[in-house]
């Protein structure tokens, strides 16, 4: 295995990225930005290319890279299975979501909460979300990113604190000037380079390692494949999780999180917003290949890692050659910048319109475009500093999954019940959202303790089956706490329908290429969880030798 470090031509590309990325994103907001709209909804002119490379850059960082990478080196590739629960909840949002939020001309996610229960449940969620976005994304994506060029460059050439300050200024620079319309721009070129990355770090592995026939019968002690997608249901990310607690925690951040829901918002018409989260859906397809798979092929090239974290940058020191380390590296950094630049704008954006425009109506649309980019600086401090805290989670992606699930299940039930409802009540969201939050503040320390994570029965100690638990316990506090009151929102009937009239109306020929799409997708994502599982290529015991076969 090389030793950490870069060579001339990598450290030149990856200055060079640095440098080049905060140019263009700088470059592409050029405009001058004289109001809120324009600086976090890019005046709504956005494209699907633009909309579906975003959404899916602030969803993949390299959290994930290195998370998701480093379950994969213990689990296999079921940790990915997360991008499988991702990709159906992108699919979700343009079926379902994007009518109503585009209907409703929204400015924020949590905006549709005060439309449907009135202006506390949107203040509970805005509050909920900016946490999370600061705790999930900001600080997890800094700490990820420092990892990784620490451990790449050499912990004595750039050490933790410095890398994240790095990290932060980059992002910072082009987020703060530019607003939404740069993050767009900036994106659309980092989801190539960071496609590029991981999907050339994994043909590097599979080379050394003998291709795809050699690493197939890698094989846990039990016998299971770890390229297996379809776990046992005790499995902590087996098929019943991720049906469930997976699946809430999916539709919650794909399709309420304003990181994401900001994009659609920012689209130029329906059409745009629709294939926007259908693309982005299709390209968490491929990254199942291009950051779980390497893991997996970690686990046959490099075993007994002290820590599975590392798994994916010591698959780039050892096996990528000079001037590929620095090329794979720029992609782990633009996965990097476009979450941190993602969240900086969501984040604003909430704090400038949920809370800032009413404890301060009067305020000038120059003056809302003075208070978010200060807000924009204020949080990546803020997120700077959480960030090396994580390390005490045992794994960033253990730390974000946890987090998220116990979290969502009270927003993911009054949206649902908001959506496709018209029995919940002001009453019953506020019911909802405090006994959810409530419940969940109570499962996290719990669940982080080995002594009562031990003394709990199996299925409550997966925090996916502890978010459906809660789940439940929040549609019915919804149910009971709506009985006998009255819909007080303020949405038009019309909004609830698909394809609602307007001047956005989606022409024939859109609605005849989304439909096409939508199905292309469908049976592209049944195709992967068919052929990954115990039914296709990935058996449940490692196949025969070939020398034994002939003994036989």
């Amino acid at each position: 295995m090389s030793a950490p470090g870069l060579a001339t031509v990598d450290a030149a590309i990856v200055g060079g990225y640095f440098l080049l990325v905060t140019a263009f994103g700088v470059w592409a907001g050029r405009r001058r930005i004289r109001t809120a709209d324009a600086l976090f909804l890019a005046d709504r002119e956005a494209t699907w290319p633009l909309i579906g490379a975003s959404m899916f850059s602030a969803n993949i960082s390299s959290q994930q890279f290195v998370g998701q990478a480093g379950l994969a080196y213990t689990i296999g590739l079921a940790a990915g299975s997360f991008q499988l629960v991702g990709a159906a909840c992108f699919a979700l949002l343009a079926v379902f979501f994007v009518d109503v939020y585009l209907g409703l001309r929204l400015r924020t996610a949590p905006e549709f909460f005060e439309r449907r229960y009135g202006t506390g449940a949107r203040l509970f969620v805005a509050g909920i979300n900016v946490v999370m976005i600061v705790a999930a994304n900001l600080a997890t994506a800094l700490y990820a990113g420092a990892t990784v060029l620490s451990g790449v460059v050499g912990a004595e050439a750039a050490p933790f604190g410095a890398a994240v300050l790095a990290i932060a200024a980059a992002a910072g620079t082009y987020a703060v000037l530019g607003g939404l319309r740069s993050v767009l721009w900036t994106d659309l070129a980092q989801t190539a380079l960071l496609l590029a990355g991981g999907v050339t770090t994994l043909v590097a592995a599979l080379a050394a390692a003998g291709g795809w026939a050699a690493v197939r019968p890698v094989h846990e002690p039990s016998g299971r494949s770890l390229w297996s997608v379809v776990q046992p249901w005790d499995h902590p990310f087996g098929w019943l999780p991720l049906l469930t607690g997976a699946l809430i925690l999916g539709v919650h951040g794909h399709c309420t999180d304003h990181d994401y829901v900001q994009r659609a918002l920012a689209a130029r018409s329906r059409f745009h917003s629709k294939m926007g989260a259908l693309f982005a859906a299709f390209l968490k397809l491929v990254a199942l290949f291009a950051i779980a798979a390497p893991g997996v092929v970690a686990a046959k090239l490099l075993p007994g890692l002290a820590h599975p974290d590392r798994a994916y940058v010591e698959l780039v020191n050892a096996y990528l050659p000079a001037g590929w380390k620095g090329l794979v590296l720029a992609g782990l950094l633009a996965s990097i910048l476009g979450t941190v630049a993602a969240g900086l704008a969501a984040a604003a954006a909430m704090l400038t319109f949920d809370f800032a425009a009413r404890l301060r109506p009067g305020m000038t649309e120059r003056g809302r475009v003075r208070l978010g980019r200060g807000l924009m600086a204020g949080l990546l401090v803020l997120g700077a500093a959480l960030a090396p805290g994580i390390r005490d989670h045992g794994g960033v992606f253990k730390y974000l999954v946890q987090l998220w699930s116990l979290l969502a299940p009270p927003v993911f039930v009054c949206v649902v019940a908001g959506v496709f409802t018209t029995g919940a009540t002001r009453r019953g969201a506020t019911a909802t959202l405090a006994v959810g939050t409530l419940l969940g503040a109570a499962a996290f320390p719990a669940l982080s303790d080995p002594g009562i994570l031990a003394a709990l029965p199996v299925y409550l100690r997966s925090p996916l089956n502890c978010g459906f638990v809660i789940a439940l316990v929040c549609a019915g506090t919804m149910a009971v706490a709506s009985r006998g009151g009255h819909p007080e929102g303020t949405i038009p009937p019309g909004v609830w329908r698909r394809d609602a009239p307007g001047p956005d109306r989606m022409t024939a020929r859109e609605r005849r290429i989304y439909r096409m799409t939508l199905g292309a997708l469908v049976t592209l994502w049944l195709a992967v969880v068919v052929w990954f599982s115990p039914w296709g290529w990935a058996t449940s015991r490692p196949p025969t030798p070939p020398a034994l076969r002939e003994a036989r």
